[in-house]
């Protein structure tokens, strides 16, 4: 269970209220399929930082975990189906829901009242009493779940939140009891993870200056790499504002270290923003040589261009191209990063909106990703590494994408990148970091 480990938060009156800016940032990830971390950076700026948004956050991310759990419940406790209520209905009973079974700070008759209070100020009052006798029937039922009637992979739908597709798609290629492990870890927290920027300071005088400032880091044991325990947002740190660090998940960076960049190459990124792998190979190419950053999109490369201002990186060259098409005019490169699109899969402990899109046209993605990975090889000159990655677990997108492309081109050959001798790497946040694939491989000469 979730516990109430994000926040000690029983309930907040000041200022905006915050049961409904969740509720009503709920309602929009489920009406407009948009990404939760950027509905709640937007409507969570309006909540005082501290304890109220601490609240907020845990609450609007455990409905969204916890969301096929919730909607068990309710089929059981309500003569309304789920999906015949309306949003703001739904949506306070999942809030409430969650509350009672996952948030021990919160009292019962809190959790209860407050729902109620909240399908009203959501224009719903006439159901007022409906939320009210689903959640005190729920209560008088001991909060169970009455997991015992289900079996396999239903039971590890409703346990783990995940749909029964994802639930076997991951059993079919890791195995029931890897999958099952997967999705509960997924259920917690996401680890946050810090790459030090060795152009202006060193991993043990960037953990003394966020030490003094009040943020508790710890060593990785991956070289430039610090983990947050604790201290709050990062980013409202002065060594973030100097430039001194960015935040990059542990696999992305064990990922930037396969790269093999070095100081003078030419390295390619071909699928760049946000820009956290490239201002890491770039930190590892001691700022010299060249890094070309591309993406589709013209707002997300100012992305790039700003953290790459932040961070004193001046190496880096930004470009808006399409990833999957020709480009005569970038020429050839030592080291071509290929991060491409993907189910998510692997970071859905952050996403967690995206385990129940992920199955949506996942047949499709592996084509899409070769397209990319196929004209990206082009920019790979002889004797040059190319690095595929993604942040999912899907084999198909995975060990399959890379695999077509060592059948289809006989100029390419695996290159080992780890201990045993492997060209790929398969990581589960079991390992500490996000889900995650890459793999490398070398043009001949």
């Amino acid at each position: 269970m979730r516990d109430d480990r994000r926040t000690n938060s029983p309930g907040i009156r000041a200022g905006k209220d915050p049961r409904r800016v969740v509720a009503e940032a709920l309602i929009q990830v489920g009406r407009d399929g948009a990404y939760s971390n950027l509905v709640a950076e937007r409507r969570f700026d309006a909540l005082p930082a501290g304890r109220e948004r601490a609240f907020a956050s845990a609450l609007f991310y455990g409905v969204l975990e916890r969301e096929l759990t919730l909607r068990h419940i309710l089929r059981r406790y309500s003569k309304k189906p789920p999906e015949k209520l309306d949003p703001e209905v739904l949506t306070a009973l999942e809030m409430g829901l969650y509350q009672l079974l996952y948030l021990g700070s919160v009292p019962e008759r809190a959790a209860v009242n407050e729902s109620v209070a909240l399908v009203r100020k959501l224009g719903k009052g006439s159901a007022a009493g409906f939320v009210n006798g689903v959640l005190r029937s729920f209560l008088r039922d001991g909060k169970a779940l009455h997991l015992e009637e289900l079996e396999g992979v239903e039971r590890l739908e409703v346990e783990a939140s995940a749909p029964a597709a994802l639930c076997r798609l991951l059993a079919d290629q890791y195995g029931e009891a890897a999958a099952r492990r997967f999705l509960l870890v997924a259920l917690e927290p996401a680890p946050v993870y810090l790459r030090v920027n060795t152009l202006r300071t060193t991993p043990a005088a960037l953990a003394e200056e966020l030490a003094a400032a009040g943020a508790r880091v710890e060593e990785t044991g991956v070289d430039g790499c610090l983990k947050l325990t604790g201290g709050g947002d990062i980013t409202g740190y002065a060594a973030f504002a100097a430039g001194k660090l960015h935040v990059q998940d542990l696999s992305c960076q064990l990922c930037c270290a396969a790269v093999g960049a070095e100081p003078g190459m030419r390295v390619l990124d071909a699928c760049s923003a946000p820009g956290g792998k490239a201002f890491t190979l770039a930190e590892r190419m001691e700022d010299t040589g060249e890094l070309v950053a591309c993406d589709l999109y013209p707002a997300r490369v100012g992305l790039i261009e700003a953290g790459a201002k932040r961070l004193g990186l001046t190496c880096i060259r930004t470009r808006v191209a399409d990833a999957a098409k020709e480009d005569p005019g970038l020429g050839l490169f030592d080291r071509v990063l290929c991060d491409v699109p993907c189910s998510g899969l692997g970071i859905i402990r952050r996403k967690p909106e995206l385990k129940y899109r992920a199955m949506e046209g996942i047949g499709a993605l592996p084509e899409a990703q070769y397209a990319i990975l196929r004209t990206a090889a082009d920019h790979v000159k002889p004797g040059g590494v190319l690095v595929y990655s993604t942040c999912t677990v899907n084999r198909d997108e995975n060990e399959a994408v890379i695999g077509r492309l060592l059948r289809e081109r006989e100029d390419f050959t695996p290159e080992a990148i780890t201990p045993e001798g492997d060209y790929f790497r398969t990581l589960l946040p079991e390992d500490g970091g996000d889900g995650f694939f890459f793999a490398a491989v070398r043009r001949r000469l």
